[in-house]
């Protein structure tokens, strides 16, 4: 896999520091609640998630919600299907959406939605990487980790046909594995 990589953006041990001050402005902001309720997007966000909940020093209760909009591609479909959904309320509950990557940003604006539909009291976006070159819709992370420009990138639970996730680091994807 390294032979596929164009170059490593973002070393683990810089992730883990970026982690832990996302960490800090998200127990800053949510410090009168005694449970942080964080829902992430599968399946790219299981690695910043489970980094993120290891660094938080109070209860929180988590789940996922599993949405399909590339199929494969790197082209974003024109609309979001929800394939899995919660197991558990949040009616009248402070919620994180936690997300590898705001891109577009159809998917994250959707199941912002769909959480507030459910009766979420307020929802914030926790996203690890920050591409605004690609925004079709109005949307903003209020916790972004590192932003970049419009490279396609893998690593750290960031895939291309589900390969790559389990780099350490998250790298640039050479042109000639996805064109």
């Amino acid at each position: 896999m390294k032979n596929d990589i164009e170059k490593v953006l973002f070393s683990s041990s810089e992730i883990a520091a970026k982690i832990r001050t996302l960490v800090r402005n998200v127990l800053k902001d949510f410090r009168n609640e005694k449970t942080l309720v964080m829902v992430a997007l599968l399946k790219g966000s299981v690695f910043f998630l489970a980094d993120l909940i290891r660094q938080i020093n109070r209860p929180v209760e988590f789940d996922f919600i599993g949405t399909s909009s590339y199929e494969g591609s790197t082209v974003s479909k024109t609309y979001v299907e929800i394939y899995k959904d919660l197991t558990f309320e949040v009616k009248g509950k402070s919620v994180i959406l936690v997300d590898d990557i705001l891109d577009t940003g159809k998917t994250a604006k959707i199941v912002k939605k769909h959480l507030l539909d459910k009766g979420a009291k307020e929802v914030k976006l926790c996203v690890l990487l920050d591409k605004p070159a690609r925004r079709e819709v109005d949307i903003k992370a209020d916790y972004a980790g590192f932003e970049i420009d419009d490279v396609f990138v893998v690593g750290y639970g960031l895939d291309f046909k589900d390969k790559y996730r389990n780099l350490p680091y998250i790298a640039v994807l050479k042109k000639k594995h996805y064109n």
